[in-house]
């Protein structure tokens, strides 16, 4: 399991942090920019707050944090801490010493394990109203509903989370980008990424399909055979990994394009008006057909990756 990562600017800032965090902790130390990788495979990303090049140019980190040594105070603090929110508005500021038993808490909990992996879910429409933005906002509100860290990108533009976004969740953020929405999928932390996307998949819209661990191709593919199809050859002729999800019981039609696209057929999707609902927004309750299967995606996101890839 790899350990938390600091990364500084001097060794100084590395000897303060250190004995803040006391001897029972560990970290993997870089001093300088680190790998990709180091990144990436990190549970917990702590950055010197002296420089915000560190972080620059690398990928979204469900859990970067930034650390202010004790020679920041003051005025100079302030403006550290808004430079930071200003290009990173998710990360927390802890300033030593008064921020150290925070900062040991957090770095206890990374050095567990149990921070979730990031995990990254595409949703497109073979056709229009398939139904798949509704499943795009329920996987995004069942995994924050969890609690988990989660982002919500409309790439397609049209309004349509916002319009079946029925319940606030505090660990969600929608972020609308239409025109570059790959950008925000790297550059957003989160724990959960959902990307609601534009059948169209114009080049930006695969940018965005390539970065997702799966896209799930909503369809009623018995009565709309031509437009699904159309919309899984060009993901699969883009390379994407995806899994064909039929809105229609028994889609015999589907099953032949999941064959023929040699995909995975997911089960039907519940679009049905109970789980819908009257007024066409997905709302957190306790019994609902729809959450029900956005939460076993999540809960089967890692293996369901895998089968989907091989």
């Amino acid at each position: 399991m790899s350990k938390p990562l600091l990364v500084a600017w001097g060794h100084e800032f590395v000897d303060e942090v250190l004995d803040a965090l006391g001897p029972d902790l560990e970290m993997e130390v870089v001093v300088g920019k680190p790998t990709v990788d180091q990144w990436r495979n990190a549970p917990l990303v702590l950055v010197d707050a002296h420089c915000r090049t560190l972080a620059n140019g690398m990928p979204a980190h469900p859990r970067m944090e930034v650390v202010a040594p004790e020679a920041l105070y003051g005025d100079r603090l302030a403006e550290v801490f808004r430079a930071w929110q200003a290009d990173y508005p998710d990360a927390a500021v802890y300033a030593l010493p008064r921020a150290a038993d925070g900062l040991r808490e957090i770095v206890a909990t990374a050095a567990t394990g149990r921070q979730i992996g990031e995990v990254r879910i595409g949703v497109v429409g073979g056709h229009g109203g398939a139904g798949a933005t509704t499943l795009a906002v329920a996987i995004a509100l069942a995994a924050a509903d969890e609690g988990r860290r989660t982002v919500l990108v409309d790439a397609a533009g049209r309004g349509g989370v916002d319009d079946r976004l029925g319940t606030p969740a505090m660990s969600l953020r929608v972020v609308d980008a239409p025109d570059l929405p790959a950008r925000e999928i790297e550059r957003t932390p989160a724990e959960v990424k959902v990307v609601d996307l534009d059948r169209a998949l114009d080049g930006s819209q695969v940018d965005a399909a390539r970065l997702c661990d799966v896209v799930l191709l909503v369809a009623n593919v018995q009565r709309n055979a031509m437009a699904s199809r159309r919309v899984a050859q060009r993901l699969a002729g883009a390379g994407v990994r995806f899994a064909v999800i039929p809105t229609w019981t028994d889609d015999a039609a589907a099953q032949a394009l999941a064959e023929e696209c040699a995909v995975r057929l997911v089960d039907e999707v519940p679009l049905d008006p109970a789980s819908v609902f009257s007024d066409g927004r997905v709302y957190l309750i306790g019994q609902c057909d729809l959450l029900a299967m956005a939460r076993e995606l999540l809960h089967r996101a890692p293996s369901f990756v895998a089968r989907v890839a091989a």
